[in-house]
């Protein structure tokens, strides 16, 4: 079985999060409809060409409250045999935000999560990005 390498995939460039941060406000004063609550993946894969990894048959888990206060708490956990060999185990703790249908996540973590938008589909959130590794696909669902 082909074993994709993540470490590009889990740590991401300030660039992109100062990006996305600086483009994506919301009004805080207006509260939430719908998307908070507890999310786990239930899609976590990397595709590249012709084969795509189910990073969650592999022992990865990523799972993220969303509270109405727009704080996170959550966990990506991804074993060493993914990650280059160091294993990755990084608290989800922070803030996210809601601009029209996406959400983007904040915190201290430096991983693929704060930095990718979260498309709003009804009960899941679905992300997808380009890394040099293959293409990151992620659904959450509550």
């Amino acid at each position: 079985m082909h074993r994709a390498k993540l470490p590009h995939l889990l740590v991401a460039t300030s660039l992109t999060a100062v990006a996305l941060s600086s483009g994506c406000a919301d009004d805080p004063n207006v509260p939430p409809a719908g998307v908070p609550g507890a999310y786990h993946a239930t899609t976590f894969a990397l595709a590249s060409g012709d084969q795509a990894v189910n990073l969650l048959a592999l022992g990865a888990s990523l799972a993220v409250t969303l509270a109405e206060d727009h704080t996170t708490t959550g966990r990506l956990l991804v074993p060493a045999a993914l990650a280059g060999g160091t294993a990755v185990d990084e608290s989800l703790a922070g803030s996210w935000r809601q601009s029209n249908d996406t959400v983007y996540f904040d915190g201290p973590a430096d991983t693929f999560v704060r930095d990718v938008p979260f498309l709003i589909r009804g009960a899941t959130l679905t992300a997808e990005q380009a890394t040099p590794d293959g293409r990151l696909e992620v659904t959450l669902s509550k």
